[in-house]
């Protein structure tokens, strides 16, 4: 792997860390500043959903990865994980990388594992609703729904991670294609989940992603 690839598979910065003081920056429910972020990024120029099929295959191809050429699917609603498992060899359901768009064209999130979604909480009010001690909604729904855009749950980007490089996860994949697609100018509403580290979301900030 090219040595100037390594930059993308470290957190970005400005990514609210672990136990921050003060109003919790990492949390949607304890401080605006993923919100303020996200406001920034659909005040830019968006970038169109097949231009940013080509950046993440361009990048996949930088790091030895195989480039994925049908990467839209439609139909997300009955996705079988265990199928694109089977057609791509991958070692796990979870080795995929996901990509959700608003209906007016903006990525929301970039997203790993075998759990696409559209989650998004009715209204402000539903913001902090609870559900077996969990937050109800993700985050990327409430920044989503906060900057008043809605989910286009007609299809998603899929990325099965065929030959992850040695050394590497599909997390760390995550978060260097997340952060490529930033410094290739995509906004991205939920602009800091990809660079969370494994066990962080759902351990110390239970609002992330």
């Amino acid at each position: 792997m090219d040595k100037s690839m390594n930059k993308y598979f470290m957190m970005c910065e400005g990514t609210p860390r672990l136990r921050d003081k003060g109003d919790y920056p990492c949390s949607v429910h304890f401080s605006k500043y993923r919100l303020n972020k996200a406001f920034e990024q659909v005040n830019l120029s968006k970038v169109s959903v097949e231009e940013t099929v080509k950046i993440i295959n361009t990048f996949l191809s930088e790091i030895g990865m195989t480039e994925i050429e049908q990467a839209i699917i439609q139909g997300v609603k009955n996705i079988n994980y265990r199928s694109i498992k089977k057609y791509y060899n991958l070692k796990s359901i979870k080795d995929i990388i996901w990509l959700k768009f608003t209906k007016d064209g903006y990525c929301g999130v970039v997203a790993v594992s075998n759990d696409v979604n559209f989650n998004i909480p009715p209204s402000a009010v539903a913001y902090n609703e609870k559900s077996n001690g969990r937050w109800k909604y993700n985050t990327s729904g409430i920044l989503v729904h906060q900057v008043n855009k809605e989910w286009d749950d007609s299809f998603v980007l899929i990325f099965p991670l065929v030959d992850i490089p040695e050394g590497y996860t599909r997390h760390d994949i995550e978060r260097a294609v997340g952060n490529y697609l930033i410094d290739n100018n995509v906004p991205i509403i939920d602009f800091y989940s990809h660079n969370y580290p494994y066990g962080y979301k759902k351990l110390h900030c239970k609002s992330a992603e």
